[in-house]
């Protein structure tokens, strides 16, 4: 495989072009930087960094989590980002050494996409967009372990002659503090498009209001030069192609807005926004022709950076929405610490801290309060269905040092073999992972309009909670009025 520091583009054979990292050209955001008179007055801050690594081993929960590998980065006395093999990937908490000055950052020890202190990239590609098979060896090589700048290698292989490899350089910008330079090639005998990056950064996806971070997500250039944003929300999940030097990120906050930018990439790429987490996939399209060593290669050159607060309002002010809907969509949502009645459903010029529901919605007929709820038909004798919030948006959060309650008003016919009643069981990983599970009494038969609840502490280790609608046998119930709200201890 060839050095990923080396672009070469093959054209019948022949070497087009070699272009090195150091001269890539600007991406658009740098284009935009530039001509921006908040960027134009910023301070150059000079900084020499002393980065190195400070190995550690936190506690984690998760068995898969033991024997893998985890490292502070450091500039000098200050931890500033994160390189782990547990999760794949290099996270960034911030962006200069001043900002949260001599904070620690203590890993939880239930450590995952949800909870990230940073802004992060993986360390693998080949994410969701990509229809290649399965990695099946991964090495992580640290090549300048301290000095002015941090460098390391991620290589993977595939099964059937896939892999690839991302060089990542950290070093320091006078306007923009850290910047992570990176170079990503991926090799292989069938065309397919890759996901050579993707961006996440902790409580950009958040059901709690008081600690969502950034409302909205933006892009660009898009073909026709718009720079476009989306407020988070379930319903506003956009797919885009955007132009060469396209960049993506969340906008704002005072102390970081992180954004990649992409400087260079062999084929046209698009963002695809994840329905559940909101983080930004960063895809390239198949290549076009084989190589001179019969293969085919993608080739990218991106960074992340965090764009300055005054810069970022700039940018967001010029950025135009995406989708010009207004109103309320076709989609019934559900709201933490709110009832829900399900009177109007989730909005789409607006930002939404809660999840759509999963395969069903709310509909006009018996109500407890309005004329709308949500009516789940029991699927026969001795067999359950249940109605989650999970069809897309934040995972409801809970917290182990709350206490909480779930209640709502249900209406039952004929639930003779059976009945409905509430549940809510504590997960982490995905909706399978249950660790604890309570459920309100059971209705059964014909019973008009009853309020259910039941009050609860979740599990150690702060859960998501996953709310469940559940109806047993022949017959039906509807929900409305539903809530999961905090409460004394």
């Amino acid at each position: 495989m060839k050095n990923i520091r080396v672009w070469a583009f093959v054209v019948a054979g022949q070497v087009a072009a070699t272009l090195c990292l150091s001269r890539a050209p600007a991406g658009e955001l740098q284009n935009i930087l530039d001509k921006s008179k908040a960027y134009a007055v910023l301070s150059r801050v000079k900084h020499t960094p002393a980065f190195h690594l400070e190995p550690f081993q936190p506690v984690q929960a998760r068995k898969e989590a033991k024997g893998k590998k985890w490292w502070y980065i450091c500039d000098g006395d200050e931890r500033i980002g994160l390189v782990t093999t547990w999760l794949n990937h290099v996270e960034l908490f911030r962006f200069s050494p001043e900002v949260d000055k001599g904070t620690k950052y203590e890993i939880p020890d239930v450590y995952h996409w949800a909870n990230l202190i940073g802004a992060r990239l993986p360390l693998r590609m080949c994410g969701y967009h990509s229809p290649v098979p399965p990695v099946d060896s991964f090495k992580l090589t640290f090549t300048k372990k301290r000095g002015d700048t941090l460098e390391f290698k991620s290589d993977q292989r595939h099964k059937k002659g896939y892999g690839g490899s991302t060089e990542y350089r950290l070093a320091w910008n006078e306007r923009l503090g850290y910047v992570l330079n990176c170079v990503s090639h991926f090799a292989m005998p069938q065309p397919r498009q890759i996901e050579f990056s993707n961006l996440l950064a902790g409580r950009v996806c958040e059901s709690r209001d008081d600690r969502k971070l950034w409302q909205k997500t933006v892009r660009g250039r898009h073909p026709d030069g718009r720079i476009s944003f989306v407020h988070h929300n379930p319903v506003n999940i956009p797919v885009d192609d955007v132009r060469a030097g396209g960049f993506v990120g969340f906008a704002t906050e005072e102390k970081m807005n992180p954004f990649v930018e992409t400087l260079e990439t062999s084929t046209p790429i698009f963002f695809a926004t994840c329905s559940q987490w909101y983080d930004q996939h960063i895809v390239m399209r198949p290549p076009k022709a084989k190589e001179a060593d019969g293969l085919y290669h993608l080739r990218a050159r991106y960074r992340l950076l965090s764009v300055p607060a005054p810069v970022a309002h700039e940018l967001e002010a010029a950025a135009v929405p995406r989708n010009p809907a207004t109103g309320q969509s076709s989609k019934a949502g559900f709201l933490q610490n709110k009832v829900n009645d399900f009177e109007t459903f989730v909005p789409y010029g607006k930002v939404y801290n809660g999840p759509i529901w999963q395969h069903i919605n709310a509909t006009e007929g018996p109500a407890h309060s309005g004329t709308k709820s949500i009516a789940v038909r029991g699927p026969g004798p001795g067999e359950v269905k249940a109605a989650s919030p999970i069809g897309g948006g934040p995972p409801i959060y809970g917290e182990s040092s709350k206490r909480y309650r779930l209640a709502a008003w249900v209406k039952t016919q004929g639930l003779e073999d059976g009945g409905a009643w509430l549940q809510v069981d504590d997960v982490f990983f995905n909706w399978q992972d249950v660790k604890a599970t309570r459920r309100t009494k059971k209705l059964a038969g014909d019973c008009d309009w009853t309020r259910l609840e039941v009050d609860f502490t979740p599990s150690p280790r702060d859960p998501f909670l996953l709310i469940k609608l559940c109806v047993e046998g022949t017959g039906r119930a509807w929900f409305d009025d539903l809530e999961l709200v905090e409460v004394a201890r």
